[in-house]
């Protein structure tokens, strides 16, 4: 309806009112806007899920990491806690020294990766993302949370998908070398003490698999171009399906593609490095695992329980990621126990409970700890930066 020109008077407001009311009388059920209370209750619905599986989360982050600490006093709750009173306080400074230097070896590492690939960033605020991710792997089951933390910071900073995406992916590569080179010089050289706890099994067929395993790997990394255009073309066959998943794929093939190529420029980028600065990446994440896995060694030297570095190293690699795989955040105390058992034949009980305690004030106490300040680092620097845009 028109609207009069001109002065409005009583008459021309009625008519005006009369006439809005008559168009949404005449309105559907579906076109006329929701309400309020139908609005609120849309809203509850959508975002109810959501709610709930963050309470999920919370809750099973408290329970894991709950187990995580109690585990040790299932041993021999007595013992532990006269045993921890009477351990001297430089064995804890030595232990929380090795936490905050494997996370700034970590930092470091990251940060190498961040300048390769343009994101300018200062040391500090690096540590600080670190730190919070830390936190977010422990409290997550299978650490998932750590990773999507570690790229929504980055992305917080200016960083592209891309860019974050390939610092976290680089940063797992770099661990995997670690581990893939580590871990089968610590079970060849802990041979011995590994015979007492595995069946019985000949020394050659020991080696035999070692030497199978490093050559399947020398494989995979000969044929890792194979093996990025096989997938390559199981991802396109999976998009050409008439299902769910291939419309799906198909309407974020473009998305997909740019991000594609987005992430290869920025590998080529990072293979385009020096060889110096591989060095020190190798160096670095060198630094961070052997510190994080040298905890438990040094506090079984300290009780007076001297074994191999090899064979700690090796039990731990291999008990740990196994108690990572059941889900649980912080292995739900099933790794302190498993540790406990494989270490038995050399470790008294009660020293054992003492050395797990210590352990874990090294790799889950003081992680958490310096991730509660790294969030509060986080949170004060973005207020700074608010404040400074305000004002």
């Amino acid at each position: 309806m028109p609207l009069p020109t001109g002065r409005f008077d009583r008459a021309d407001r009625q008519r005006i009112l009369a006439s809005s009311t008559i168009e949404h009388a005449e309105l559907t059920p579906e076109q006329t806007p929701p309400k309020t209370e139908d609005r609120a209750a849309l809203l509850h619905r959508r975002f109810a899920p959501r709610r709930l599986i963050r309470h999920a989360a919370t809750w099973l982050a408290l329970a894991g990491v709950g187990l995580a600490i109690g585990a040790p006093f299932l041993l021999n709750a007595h013992v532990v806690l006269t045993g921890v009173l009477q351990v001297p306080l430089r064995v804890f400074f030595a232990l929380a020294a090795s936490a905050i230097i494997s996370a700034a070896a970590k930092a470091g590492k990251l940060q190498l990766l961040q300048t390769q690939l343009g994101i300018r960033l200062r040391y500090g605020h690096t540590l600080a993302i670190t730190l919070v991710s830390d936190f977010a792997f422990l409290v997550s089951p299978l650490g998932a949370a750590g990773y999507g933390v570690n790229i929504a910071l980055l992305r917080r900073t200016g960083a592209s998908w891309a860019s974050a995406a390939t610092v976290v992916g680089a940063d797992q590569a770099l661990d995997l070398t670690f581990f893939a080179l580590a871990v089968p010089i610590a079970l060849a050289l802990a041979l011995g003490p590994l015979a007492r706890i595995l069946p019985p099994i000949s020394e050659p067929r020991i080696e035999t698999v070692l030497l199978g395993a490093l050559a399947l790997l020398c494989v995979l990394w000969v044929g890792r171009r194979q093996l990025a255009s096989v997938l390559s073309r199981t991802i396109h066959r999976f998009a050409s399906l008439d299902s769910w998943l291939g419309s799906w794929l198909n309407s974020r093939r473009s998305h997909w593609r740019r991000f594609h190529l987005n992430m290869t420029r920025q590998i080529a980028s990072l293979a385009a490095a020096g060889c110096a600065r591989f060095i020190a990446l190798l160096l670095l994440t060198t630094l961070q695992w052997l510190l994080r896995y040298g905890a438990l060694w040094f506090a079984l030297l300290e009780l007076g329980c001297r074994l191999s570095p090899a064979f700690v190293l090796a039990v731990q690699a291999v008990v740990l990621h196994v108690a990572l795989w059941t889900g649980v955040p912080a292995g739900g105390g099933g790794g302190d126990l498993a540790l406990a058992a494989a270490f038995a034949p050399w470790v008294p009980r009660a020293v054992m409970a003492i050395a797990l305690v210590l352990w874990r004030f090294a790799t889950l106490y003081c992680p958490l700890m310096a991730g509660a300040a790294g969030f509060a680092a986080l949170a004060w620097r973005r207020r700074v930066h608010r404040l400074a845009r305000h004002t």
